[in-house]
């Protein structure tokens, strides 16, 4: 994920730290290949690791979220309520199964996705929303 987000040197050195780690590990289990208790142990760590890993990526918040919302074209405005909190929003009246919408188009750094979603859940809980990830080409300003 680091690559794909412009990011290769921490890739790079995450990715040294991993091998280095899972060739001390395999060779203990190859040297005892007999031992269930090494062969579940190395189960346990690899399956311990992924967890965790995936838990610190949430916590580095490493990279951008797009966050769009869709509402009803009546419903609260959003756009001015995230504006007020520092979050830039685009907006696109759009028309949906039911009738007209707006559309709002917010990028967020993943750290802040928790905060954002709280303020669209308080301001409009019924509104639809979609997240994804952002490799930005270019943030120029």
């Amino acid at each position: 994920m680091l690559v794909s987000r412009n990011k290769p040197y921490h890739a790079a050195l995450i990715g040294l730290v991993e091998s280095a780690i899972w060739i001390i590990a395999v060779s203990k289990v190859i040297q005892n290949v007999a031992d269930p208790v090494l062969i579940a142990g190395y189960a346990a760590g690899f399956a311990a690791g992924t967890i965790l890993g995936s838990y610190l990526e949430g916590v580095i918040g490493v990279g951008s979220m797009v966050i769009k919302v869709f509402t009803p074209i009546e419903s609260n405005d959003l756009a001015n309520v995230l504006r007020d909190n520092g979050y830039a929003v685009t907006v696109i009246n759009g028309e949906g199964r039911d009738g007209a919408v707006k559309i709002y188009w917010c990028i967020v750094k993943r750290k802040d996705l928790k905060k954002v979603m709280k303020i669209i859940n308080k301001n409009n809980p019924k509104a639809y929303i979609t997240t994804e990830s952002v490799n930005p080409i270019s943030l120029k300003k």
